[in-house]
């Protein structure tokens, strides 16, 4: 259910209560604060008090005329208690507007009640004549356990195209799970006789069937009194008007699962739309959204003009300038000495395959075309901050590098391989791994191809291959629910597969290996694991710290519920049980593995955004340092950037470089539109733009050279600065507030 709102079960007790009321005044939340102070005063207008995380509630009764007939009970004075144990409890559960929303309480409390009162028996012999009479006290007093249900149906329906209108229907139920109150009078000459009467009207009252007739009493006037109101009883949710925050939440939303680079355009198209489905749980409408012809027609704005590299045929015996808009045997040199079989893949065909998570990755999906040379459009989209109009379009090929067998089946992963020149020779090789939280493919691959055109501009033979996946939400079925392990075991096999095969493609020497966020990881663990074989690193905005990563959310240090579940699910354990010396961890935690010997790996070369909220860039802080030897005292600082957009620092003397962009958010590297850049401001994404094409002159280099100062591009006077730095905060918590507002309820 990859768009899914997962129904969240919300459980309060009586002594969670208590503790946040009674630590209210030292809460530095302010919106806290006032929430704790409107229950308080409630509770002080409902005469309830809590008391040692009990709620006590208390009630008098005085000269009240209790009549049965002619026998007849006048209650001078009564004083009743009902304390309610701490472990009295409410829980809520919200599914979606869609859904009932459902309330539980399970009560369990003692009553304690006191009291004086006159008793008159009589019979009716015409009239009524009285036979005894007498004036006593009572008490009841016993333990009383109730379980109440309510389910409120919201009947949400659209009357504009914008205003959502609610009109609650209310279901009661509820069940008696203990009543033990038992009934004492003291000594008068009618007490048995009392006691059995009061006691048969204490066992009356407390039943399973008085409570529930007394219930549905209740149902039926709640309900009435809606349907007899009207309008007065609906309300209207009217959906706030589009805006930066709202478009760059509902993207981050949706595009693990999108498959396709979502626009400003299309986002703002079928926002309403969009927001309904989430409303009413729709997720079969969500993918009926992001998956339609009009979806990507509309991503298809994002393409620049091609500039394919010169091909050439045969005709009538001769060499000639050819396009690939044909099919055949093509040339890549003028001589027409080096044939390669090419096929054109039209937008439609791109957006069936990008479209099924069943194809995309996937070998065994149009098996025909492999080892066939094309041009993908997913080349052709400007979404990065480095523009890719004016380049070349590399060809691309598709190879069934690896099959696994496992318990859904055969897992047939493909590898595609970018290049300008498939008849070219003495070109470097360079693996990219695409994101995707090692759980998706969607549009990580379409980075990975962004990428890949500034890659082979750069004279690179790109390889990038798919993995197995650690969730059920995207790739072929049989390549679901891996562990971190095997996907480690196949980045790994690609790696070897590349070696074997890489002088096919023209490519020779050591690999550079490169990757985006989870890619990130799997390019360390290959520079970690098999230093030997690399050349050089890429890792942008990287998990290479497991242990610090989860030391810091046991320390409630980091808190993004998004993140935290990628951690569970790619560890297979629970945050709270989280064992930060397991194997897996240290195996995945990077820093400590290099600072003992940071001369045995590979340079490197490292982006991250300081805002990015969904990954400390203190894990790319930690790698740097490690780089220079010492994890904690090294080149890059752990303090938050506040005089400058960039910095940048030389981990060691070998070349490796760390770049940190202070606005950056994660996927920093990513823009759709030239206004909504995840890399911040104007200014921050040109930063980010030349720490990329920076990137590609590195990655490019036969020599690495170093640095010995630190550059940081000011943004002005101190006073200025400080002024940057509130509006930076208050800009990043804002966007992590309305993230996390739809994360949390749609996720």
């Amino acid at each position: 259910m990859p768009f899914g709102i997962n129904a969240e079960t919300l459980t309060v007790n009586l002594a969670d209560l208590g503790s946040a009321l009674s630590s209210n005044r030292s809460e530095q939340d302010a919106v806290q604060r006032l929430v704790l102070d409107k229950i308080q005063r409630r509770l002080n207008e409902l005469d309830l008090q809590l008391s040692n995380n009990e709620l006590l509630l208390q009630d008098e009764l005085t000269d009240a005329l209790v009549e049965d007939g002619c026998t007849s009970t006048n209650i001078q004075n009564m004083t009743t208690e009902v304390l309610l144990s701490a472990d009295t409890g409410i829980s809520l559960t919200i599914d979606s507007l869609f859904d009932p929303i459902e309330l539980s309480l399970s009560l369990s409390a003692t009553v304690n009640t006191r009291g004086r009162a006159r008793q008159v028996f009589g019979v009716r012999l015409g009239s009524c004549r009285q036979l005894a009479s007498d004036s006593f006290n009572f008490e009841a007093t016993g333990p009383l356990g109730i379980t109440l249900d309510l389910e409120i149906a919201l009947n949400p329906e659209w009357i504009t195209d914008d205003t959502l209108r609610i009109t609650p229907q209310i279901t009661i139920d509820g069940e008696l799970r203990e009543s033990n109150i038992v009934v004492d009078v003291d000594d008068s000459l009618l007490r048995g006789l009392l006691e059995r009467f009061l006691q048969s009207e204490v066992d009356d009252l407390f039943n399973t069937g008085s409570l529930r007739t007394e219930l549905s009493d209740l149902q039926n006037s709640l309900n009435e009194q809606i349907s007899v109101n009207g309008s007065d009883a609906s309300f209207d949710i009217q959906l706030p008007e589009s805006d930066d925050e709202q478009i760059i939440a509902m993207y981050e939303l949706l595009t693990p699962q999108a498959r396709f680079p979502l626009t400003v355009e299309f986002l703002q198209q079928y926002r309403l739309e969009i927001l309904a489905a989430l409303i009413f749980d729709d997720q079969e409408r969500i993918v009926e959204i992001l998956e339609d012809a009009a979806f990507c027609q509309l991503t298809e704005q994002l393409q620049v003009e091609p500039s394919p590299h010169p091909v050439f045929e045969i005709d009538n015996g001769n060499c000639v300038a050819s396009d690939t808009r044909r099919e055949g045997l093509l040339y890549g040199d003028a001589n027409c000495a080096e044939p390669f079989d090419y096929y054109p893949t039209d937008f439609a065909a791109f957006c069936a395959t990008a479209l099924d998570s069943n194809r995309l990755g996937n070998a065994q999906s149009n098996v025909t075309e492999l080892q066939r040379w094309s041009t993908s459009p997913g080349s052709l989209f400007e979404l990065g901050a480095l523009p890719i109009e004016g380049k070349a379009q590399p060809f691309i090929t598709r190879v069934n590098y690896k099959n696994v067998t496992t318990e859904r089946g055969n897992c047939s992963l493909e590898m595609r391989i970018y290049t300008n020149d498939p008849s070219g020779r003495n070109q470097k090789p360079l693996i990219a791994l695409h994101g995707g939280s090692w759980q998706n493919r969607g549009t990580g691959f379409l980075g990975i191809e962004n990428m890949a055109t500034h890659l082979a501009d750069r004279g690179f033979v790109v390889f990038s291959p798919f993995y197995r996946l650690v969730h059920d939400s995207d790739g072929s079925p049989e390549c679901h629910n891996a562990t971190l392990s095997e996907l480690l075991t196949d980045v790994d096999d690609a790696l070897t597969w590349v070696q074997q095969n890489m002088d096919l493609y023209g490519a020779t020497g050591k690999p550079v290996v490169f990757g985006q966020s989870a890619g990130g990881h799997l390019a360390a663990h290959l520079s970690i694991n098999r230093p030997s074989q690399i050349e050089r690193a890429v890792l942008f905005y990287a998990p290479t710290d497991f242990e610090d990563f989860g030391s810091q959310i046991q320390r409630g240090e980091y808190t993004n519920e998004v993140g935290v579940k990628i951690m569970q699910r790619v560890t297979g354990t629970s945050t709270d049980t989280f064992n930060l010396q397991s194997e897996l961890v240290r195996k995945n935690s990077f820093p400590s593995i290099v600072e003992a010997q940071p001369n045995n790996y590979p340079p490197m070369f490292i982006l991250h955004g300081e805002s990015d909220t969904l990954l400390p860039s203190r894990q790319s802080v930690r790698m740097c340092n490690a780089l220079a030897g010492n994890v904690e005292a090294g080149p890059a600082p752990y303090n938050f950037n506040t005089v400058s957009t960039r910095r940048t620092f030389a981990c060691d003397d070998r070349g490796s470089q760390l770049h940190l962009i202070a606005e950056g958010e994660h996927t920093l590297d990513l823009c759709i539109s030239d206004e909504l850049c995840f890399a911040g401001s104007p200014a921050s994404a040109a930063a980010t733009a030349d720490s990329i094409q920076q990137m590609l002159n590195w990655s490019a280099a036969d020599t690495l050279v170093t640095y010995d100062t630190t550059e940081q591009q000011r943004t002005g006077s101190g006073a200025l600065s400080l002024i940057m730095l509130l509006m930076l905060f208050s800009a990043v918590l804002r966007r992590f507030n309305s993230l996390n507002t739809y994360s949390n309820t749609h996720r």
